[in-house]
């Protein structure tokens, strides 16, 4: 770029930047209308130690003007003998706080073009000298580098009464049959939508934990299967399950055939064929996505699912399977670093306005006790899991443990927590020959009674 041009477009953010300065220390509460404006977004060194010492001086209640922003400025060793004086003049030739929130708009927009260039001459300067590196990671290094500069979402802010509109016609609406108001999505199993009040809703983490062997990935399957059978597609997130096998999975589930028979077509007869064939029409339809690559980061899985509701223009549900195979974006051990990756995964679901479905591992103390049920303090790694979650289901098995088990071919889904209904458990069918789950015929009988003998038969309230 031209020099003349550079020091012409130098000259115009540092005029665009002086003038949010002024208006800041002029106007009291200008710093109210500017929340979203940061320190790095200025371009000069004493600009960022000028906006930096304003705002401090706001967080304290106090009025950031000429005086107390020099004061500031001298106790952190940031001002010299013309500083007061250029403080001076920033707020006399403001242009005063009623177009604040413009001028940090300007400020903002000026450093989002700065990191634009930036970030593409950094692609360009990795393109050009690559060091062994593949271009995918070459270009996912760019993506996720111009997905940081995305602006967020601004945070809501209206008084309680506002929400009550939206709610009051919701319910007229359902009360009349008219379900279009309402942004549910079906886990695919009858009774625990029921327990769900209707489903899972945008911006909740459901966790679905288990030990191995369980159905975790039965039940992120159903789930996924039950919201891609919509318009709206299913993102899966497997990073233990390589796709091929989770497609097999899924095959077995929607033609009725079992794995083994899917995994050795020599064991497939005539009639077989049949059902494979409409298993794999029934599929090809489902809007299900799946993205198989290991270790991902939160920014990994939220620039994937804002790519994918960009190209379908909705997302249905995410599921992550599973929590602790995530990477270690930020955290000192292990447990901050779980801790931060479901907080990320929570910050997603608002985000996005989609229910995140989250497989997490328990712990092996449950293979300690006589009784294997496990608890939500099972959660491995970190108690921020229960935290975050809006709904946490615990999967249990009785026939796993016990092959007497009165309870066989009946898994129990575990409502160990939800923040706005009722706990309880629910009993589904699972077919382990196709790693499914299904609804149970109305009227089924279940018990607990093989893992807990000194307990009756019954679900206990």
């Amino acid at each position: 770029m031209n020099s003349n041009i550079e020091n012409e477009q130098r000259d115009v953010v540092a005029e665009v930047e002086q003038s949010i300065l002024g208006a800041l220390m002029v106007d009291a509460k200008a710093f109210d209308k500017v929340g979203f404006l940061r320190e790095e977004h200025f371009l000069t060194k004493q600009h960022r130690q000028i906006f930096a010492a304003i705002a401090k001086l706001a967080a304290k209640g106090d009025t950031p003007d000429c005086i107390l922003v020099w004061t500031a400025l001298k106790n952190a060793d940031h001002a010299d003998g013309s500083t007061l004086s250029y403080l001076n003049e920033l707020a006399h030739n403001s242009p005063g706080g009623s177009n604040a929130k413009r001028y940090a708009q300007m400020v903002v927009d000026r450093w989002t073009l700065r990191n634009i260039v930036s970030a593409a001459l950094d692609l360009a300067e990795k393109a050009r000298n690559t060091q062994g590196a593949t271009p995918e990671s070459i270009l996912q290094s760019g993506l996720a580098s111009l997905e940081a500069l995305m602006p967020k979402a601004p945070k809501g802010r209206q008084f309680l009464s506002g929400y009550l509109g939206g709610i009051v016609e919701r319910i007229d609406a359902e009360y009349h049959g008219d379900d279009s108001h309402t942004k549910l999505i079906s886990t695919g199993l009858r009774d625990v939508d029921e327990k769900l009040d209707g489903g899972m809703r945008g911006g909740e983490v459901i966790i679905v934990a288990g030990r191995p062997g369980m159905g975790k990935t039965a039940a992120a399957l159903g789930i996924a299967d039950a919201a891609g059978a919509v318009e709206a597609p299913a993102v899966v997130f497997s990073q233990e399950m390589p796709g091929e096998q989770l497609a097999l999975r899924a095959l077995s589930r929607a033609s009725g055939l079992p794995i083994n028979k899917l995994k050795d077509g020599r064991k497939m007869d005539d009639a077989d064929f049949l059902l494979l064939t409409k298993g794999a029409t029934d599929l090809i339809e489902d809007r299900i996505i799946v993205d198989d690559r290991p270790a991902l980061t939160i920014a990994d899985i939220r620039s994937a699912a804002r790519e994918v509701k960009r190209e379908y223009g909705k997302l249905g549900v995410i599921i992550v399977d599973y929590l602790q195979l995530m990477a270690e974006s930020e955290g000192d051990n292990r447990t901050q670093a779980v801790g931060a990756n479901s907080r990320g995964l929570k910050a997603l679901a608002k985000e996005l306005d989609v229910p995140v479905v989250v497989l997490a591992q328990l712990s092996r103390k449950v293979e300690e006790r006589p009784n294997k049920r496990p608890l939500m303090s099972d959660l491995r790694d970190s108690g921020e899991i229960e935290q975050d979650a809006d709904v946490v289901v615990l999967l249990y098995r009785d026939e796993y443990y016990n092959p007497d088990s009165t309870d066989k071919g009946i898994a129990e889904w575990n409502v160990a927590k939800q923040r706005n209904g009722s706990n309880g458990v629910v009993a589904a069918a699972y077919v382990g020959e196709r790693t499914a789950f299904y609804d149970l015929q109305p009227g089924t009988q279940f018990g607990r009674s093989t893992s807990a003998p000194t307990k009756k038969r019954g679900f206990a309230d």
